[in-house]
This record gives structure tokens, sequence and C-alpha cells, in this order.
């Protein structure tokens, strides 16, 4: 069996903010790097055979400084990056329902409804799946990765075998991590889920 701790990075100003990051490479915050320390504290005691992140700074930084005290390299994929969220980046909820209503109330129930320059929900799952996969092929005992609230859900649906659309309810808080399984049946990789949004004071190891 293996085990992937998915990690959702440290808090950002526009996170604070509540503004769409999307693809926006948006440093951490002062908070952020706090949050990141108490993370790499509490995965001190874990065994990482491998740490994984997104290549947006507040994501690789918050698995770099996990990664740091174990002496191991992270491996950057664009595949974890969060959604391109496209015209709405750097927006405000409130603001991105003034300016684009049909949209917006669009993808709340249907994710596959194309923001201009950014992505579906489809593609992010896909992506997202496909660099699961492989690094399930790895055959690491566990691994570490750190992304993004999109898609970290975007994989929790899939998982769930549920419409990615319902998911935004899933509370995924800045540096909260979730853990899914993953062993060998008849010859199909089957994925499980141990916990969702965990926080650095869990038990669970």
């Amino acid at each position: 069996m293996g085990i992937l701790v998915l990690v959702r990075h440290g808090e950002t100003q526009w996170n604070k903010e509540g503004r769409y990051q999307g693809q926006h490479d948006i440093p951490l915050s002062k908070t952020g790097q706090q949050q990141v320390e108490q993370l790499a504290q509490f995965f001190s005691s874990w065994s990482l055979d491998a740490v994984y992140a997104s290549d947006l700074t507040r994501a690789a930084d918050t698995a770099s400084a996990i990664a740091q005290v174990h002496q191991l390299p992270v491996i950057t994929d664009p595949r974890l990056r969060e959604y391109a969220f496209g015209v709405w980046e750097g927006l405000t909820r409130a603001e991105i329902k003034h300016k684009y209503p049909e949209l917006y109330y669009g993808r709340r129930t249907n994710i596959d409804i194309l923001i201009p320059g950014g992505e579906t929900g489809s593609q992010v799952q896909a992506r997202a799946f496909q660099w699961l996969l492989e690094a399930a092929d790895q055959e690491h005992e566990t691994v570490l990765a750190v992304s993004h609230g999109g898609t970290i859900r975007a994989l929790l649906a899939k998982i769930l075998e549920i419409d990615i659309s319902k998911c935004h309810k899933l509370r995924l808080d800045n540096g909260g991590f979730s853990i899914i399984s993953w062993q060998v049946h008849d010859n199909r990789r089957q994925f499980n889920i141990h916990g969702i949004n965990c926080r650095a004071d869990s038990k669970w190891q």
C-alpha cells in the first residue's frame, strides 16, 4: 500500500483578501510562512520517500520547508497547479459576481463552463489524476505533495466518483492536508481517502 499526503499550500495575501489566485505566482504571507514552519515540524517525524509540489511559489516554498527536514529534493510538476481562472484572477468573489454573473453562477453547477483564459474542471482533474497515477507507479510507501485548493478538490472528486461541482463544499484550509492511500486489486489501482483537511495537530499517522 502507498500513501499520499496532499497538502494545501500556506496562506498568501490574496487568500486573506479572498482573491482568486489561479496561476498567478503569489508568495506566502507572514501567516503562511508560520503555517509552513508548523507543517515542517509536524511532518519531521514521518518517513517520507518523495516530496512533490506545484511549480507555483506558494506551493513549492511550502514543500521545500517540509522536504528540507528530510533532506529530500522537491520535484515540481505543473500538473499540480491551481486552476487557471483566466479573467477572474486577482478578483474577489463579489467582484466576479458583479462583472461575470452568468458565468459565475453557471460554474457553480457546471464546472466545465470555460472562463475566458482559464481551464475547465475536467481539464484540471485530468492533469492532476494523471500525475497521481504516475506518482503511485513509483512504488513509494509515503509521498507528500503540495498543491492548491481547487486541484485537491478535483482529485478528491475523482476518487469519490462525484461531480466536481459538488466538491466546493469540502473545506480545505491553507496548511490543511488530506490523506489518500492506494493499492492494487485485480491489476487495477484502487484509491481510498482516509482524511480530508487534517491539521498539523492531527493524530493520524
